[in-house]
């Protein structure tokens, strides 16, 4: 780029993220929700740009290790970042697939989930060097300044046309990136080995994905259908249709993937831990939809929705989002059994009889007036699928007549206000005091206060010739940074207010 250029323009994206990752007004500084059972969550950031040729660097400090309450979780793995790079409208746990590599503060490099001891362990106040040496195809790290040597060396071809993307994996820590040599912590190094910010239009591409400009440009999609009609595997090829959107999608098994230190193998233990599980999830998934329904992303809902009163609370949360549908699966009985028996034997995920007849009891077709401008109807046509839930309706009704007084489990309590003895392996294992289940929206703590904040747009540095958009800093509900697509919309390089 430009050498003359003073202003910055590389940054971390609050729209590659996870929602519970608050990237801070500089788009430098980024730390996590760490309470109320958000402590259990990884989160993932990537950078707004990524590099196609030449040999860059970052760095990233460690500036906090977030103080949690996890009483069944060693101390060390508490406070964890992973730091490498990946490729654009890819997955965001870092390490996890073929497409990006990292190292983390435990010791270990990881690629394609496969880890293996690298460069030692590092906390609070370290620095950690990333350079990309696209010449050789090699990534390699500096600690504290010091060349910890070539962590991969066999970074595919492929990367030179989609580019690599600085990329951060945080469990409650806060981290500040730099990506400019006037601001850096340590020399890099080698005299060959550029800052990020250095680099020539030519080896620089933007980040591919959406950037809603606000809550009216964004797009919700709540799914709705009975348990094992497929409503998740539509919304995941919906998304490998649609890589650009972005999507982000809600549901208590997305945040069970996110729940990566219970170590969770839907193989072998699912069905054991489920109800353990959602226990946790849920009070966190209530909290993403509140903090989801006030950012400009597009988003995903995926539960069942068959309440309509439920339904409608919900979609009221995304009143605001332009783009609002129900997206309805409907199937005969004959393929919704097919499916039930398919993701028990594959999943072991069961849902009690009871559940699923009070939930077939009150199936309402979704309407307009529940608050969408939109309604789908993916499998069965929409007329077929209002007979279908007509007689789902009725026979679930029978069921419950015939079945009278069957009831749920009542929910646990938060796994973080347990004995160790009562987690996992240790459950069962002696007399536990069990405080009160916290549901709902009962969230106790700041639990991160900066997505409530809202204030004026600021304008931001300068935009770049090549950007695809420009950063302008707002306090905004997304606890992030305020974008704006090239060319600005209103001609000033000023980011629109967010909805």
């Amino acid at each position: 780029m430009d050498k003359d250029d003073d202003e910055p323009w590389m940054f971390f994206d609050p729209y590659d993220s996870h929602l519970d990752a608050r990237v801070e007004r500089d788009g430098l500084t980024v730390g996590c929700l760490h309470e109320d059972g958000f402590q259990y969550l990884w989160k993932g950031v990537r950078a707004n740009y990524g590099i196609k040729g030449g040999v860059y660097m970052f760095e990233v400090k460690v500036l906090e290790h977030q103080s949690v309450r996890m009483p069944e979780t060693k101390p060390q793995n508490q406070n964890i970042l992973r730091v490498g790079f990946s490729q654009p409208l890819t997955s965001l746990f870092l390490g996890d697939t073929a497409e990006s590599w990292g190292w983390g503060g435990t010791g270990k490099k990881s690629h394609n989930n496969q880890f293996a001891d690298y460069g030692g362990a590092f906390t609070q106040g370290d620095v950690i060097g990333v350079i990309l040496d696209l010449e050789q195809r090699t990534i390699s790290y500096t600690k504290n300044g010091v060349f910890m040597g070539v962590a991969y060396d066999n970074v595919p071809a492929a990367v030179l046309e989609t580019g690599l993307f600085p990329h951060v994996l945080m469990k409650n820590v806060r981290v500040q990136v730099n990506f400019r040599r006037e601001t850096k912590w340590f020399d890099p190094p080698g005299d060959q080995v550029n800052f990020f910010e250095e680099a020539p239009d030519e080896d620089c591409i933007a980040n591919p994905i959406d950037h809603p400009a606000n809550l009216g440009e964004a797009e919700f999609i709540m799914m709705a259908g009975l348990p094992g009609c497929g409503k998740t595997y539509w919304a995941q090829k919906h998304m490998e249709a649609n890589p650009l959107k972005n999507y982000v999608l809600l549901g208590t098994n997305a945040v069970i993937d996110q729940m990566k230190v219970m170590n969770l193998n839907r193989q072998r233990n699912y069905a054991d831990r489920w109800q353990e599980l959602i226990s946790q999830a849920t009070p966190i998934f209530n909290k993403l939809v509140e903090i989801a329904g006030k950012t400009p992303r597009n988003i995903i809902l995926d539960q069942t929705n068959v309440y309509k009163n439920a339904r409608t609370r919900k979609a009221t949360a995304f009143k605001d989002f332009g783009t609002r549908i129900c997206m309805t699966i409907v199937n005969d009985e004959e393929t919704l059994a097919t499916r039930t028996d398919k993701r028990e034997r594959e999943e072991g995920k069961f849902v009690p009889v009871h559940a699923v007849n009070e939930m077939r009891a009150n199936f309402s077709e979704p309407a307009l007036e529940d608050g969408f401008t939109e309604l789908c109807w993916p499998e069965l046509p929409e007329r077929d699928s209002k007979e279908a839930i007509s007689k789902i309706r009725t026979d679930g009704a029978d069921w419950k007549r015939r079945n009278p007084g069957q009831k749920g489990q009542a929910p646990k309590a938060r796994i973080e206000n347990r004995d160790a003895s009562s987690v996992g392996k240790g459950a069962n294992k002696g007399q536990v005091k069990k405080p009160g289940y916290e549901g709902g929206n009962n969230w106790g703590g700041n639990g991160g206060p900066a997505w409530r904040a809202q204030g004026p747009g600021i304008t931001g540095p300068t935009m770049r010739p090549h950007a695809a958009w420009n950063p302008a800093w707002r306090n905004n509900p997304a606890g992030g940074v305020a974008r704006s697509r090239s060319p600005p919309r209103n001609g000033r390089g000023i980011a629109p207010e967010l909805g």
